[in-house]
Parts: C-alpha cells; structure tokens; sequence
C-alpha cells in the first residue's frame, strides 16, 4: 500500500489496535481538558525556584517545552529573596521552593495549590583527594566541624533556608562561634560545593544533590540528628499566575516516571523518603 492510501477499515482489521488508540486518544483528550492547557496555541510560564533544584529543573523544563511548545522561564535564587519578589507583586506563575518558602507564601495567602515534588538529602562533602570523614554520629560530625580548617554552608544572612536551619542547631549545640570563625559563606548551594572544589574550604555542607553533580567533590553522608538532613521541595501555583493552567501542567509532568529518573539522577530523593 502506498504512503497516504487508506485500505479499509483499520478497526476491522485490527480491532483490539484500533480500540486501544481510541481510548489513549479519549484518555489524551481528557488530560488536556482537564488541565485547560491549548493544543493549538503556545503559551509562556513564570517561574522562581531555589537553586538548589536548578539542574533537574532545567532538564524537566526543556522537555516540557518540547513536548507542549509552551515556554518555561525560570528564576533561581534563595528563599528569602524570592518571597520578597512575590509579595513585592512580582509577575510569577508557579514555585519551586523548600518547606519553609512554600509555607511562607501559604501563610500569606498567595498560594492556590501546592504539591511535594522531591527532597534533597543534606550533608557534607569533601574533595575527591581528602580522605573520607565519618559523619555517622553527632559526635564524630562534630569533631570534623571542630578539626576541618574551614567549612562552607550558605549564608543564614543571604535568606537560604537551609543556611539558616544549620546555623540555628550551631547555636543550640554551642558550636555557632567555633564555626563561624573558620566558615565560607555564600549565597546558595552551587556556589558552596564550587568553593570547595576549588579549594577554598575544606569541608561543604550542603544537600547532597550539588555534591554529587559537582566534578572534584564526593559525598561523605547525611547530616546527623539533630541536624537537619532532608529538605523537601513543593510547586505551587500562585492565586495571581497569569497561566494558571499551564503551571499546572507543568507541575504535572514532575511527577511523571521520567522525570522521577531525572530526579534521582541529580541526588534526590521522592519527598518523604528515609534519608540514608
């Protein structure tokens, strides 16, 4: 049969075929309409997230875009900084933020739905040519905070949420101005496993998804107890998204098997898994 020519009924000849793409077409049909996004007309997303899930996002965004057509563009930067942005009436559609960002938007009532997306694991890593601490116990992660000559974490001042919930069991523990003398802060993630990478400190405390996709770092083990060791990420959609539907279709598909590969290729973990 040539390309173009139609030779009888395709149900009749395979009926179980022809019934099997009448329903992934209805399914398809339905998916869309329920997620009022436009088959025939591209459209553009907003969005600020943390740039601790900048790499995954990034990869999850494109093949986003290529699958609709609609745009993706993304903001990164700290928590605190990307609240101000919103509250300030900064033209966003979604989010993706830690516990603390999404409940700071929820509190303020500008949040029309959210979800858990991922978790990062927190903890510490070294360069490839150190050898490898024990952080197993409070104890011995202790003793390396005390015997590393520097140590890097982001700046608790620059609005990092995970920054600031490390400097606050620095302090209930004692250790805050033992610290604090010896310590490389920056602002975020991606600039702390870069530091020590380089060099310029000895130990980066940080989530293990930045160590592990760092060239010259390797990850020595979570945070012990009762430090914080696992930070969730949630999307949400603001009440004030221009493309409500479209952001959330887009948070959709962070949910999807693929992207769940894509996930735990860059260190993370499902939101709510044992952290080990």
């Amino acid at each position: 049969m040539r390309p173009g020519q139609f030779n009888g009924s395709t149900e009749s000849a395979h009926p179980a075929t022809a019934r099997s793409a009448a329903i992934r077409g209805i399914v398809a049909a339905l998916v869309l309409f329920a997620l009022g996004t436009s088959v025939t007309r591209a459209g553009e997303i907003r969005i600020l997230a943390a740039v601790a899930v900048q790499d995954p996002l990034d990869r999850l965004a494109a093949a986003f875009t290529k699958a609709t057509g609609h745009k993706v563009d993304i903001g990164y930067g700290l928590t605190g900084p990307i609240l101000a942005d919103i509250k300030a009436g900064k033209p966003v559609d979604a989010v993706v933020l830690p516990e603390a960002g999404r409940k700071g938007l929820e509190d303020a009532g500008l949040l029309a739905s959210h979800t858990p997306v991922s978790a990062s694991l927190a903890g510490v890593g070294v360069p490839t040519a150190a050898p490898l601490p024990d952080v197993s116990s409070l104890e011995k992660f202790t003793a390396l905070l005390r015997a590393a000559p520097s140590v890097s974490y982001t700046d608790p001042k620059s609005g990092g949420a995970f920054g600031q919930g490390f400097d606050r069991e620095l302090v209930e523990l004692g250790l805050a101005d033992e610290v604090h003398r010896k310590a490389l802060l920056l602002r975020g993630s991606n600039l702390v496993v870069v530091a020590v990478a380089r060099g310029e400190a000895a130990v980066a405390i940080t989530f293990k998804s930045a160590i592990v996709t760092t060239p010259g770092l390797k990850f020595a083990g979570i945070l012990p107890p009762p430090f914080g060791n696992q930070e969730p990420f949630a999307a949400g959609v603001l009440k004030t998204a221009a493309s409500p539907d479209i952001a959330r279709a887009f948070i959709a598909s962070l949910l999807t098997p693929e992207a769940r590969a894509i996930w735990n290729e860059q260190g993370f973990v499902p939101a709510g898994a044992t952290a080990h």
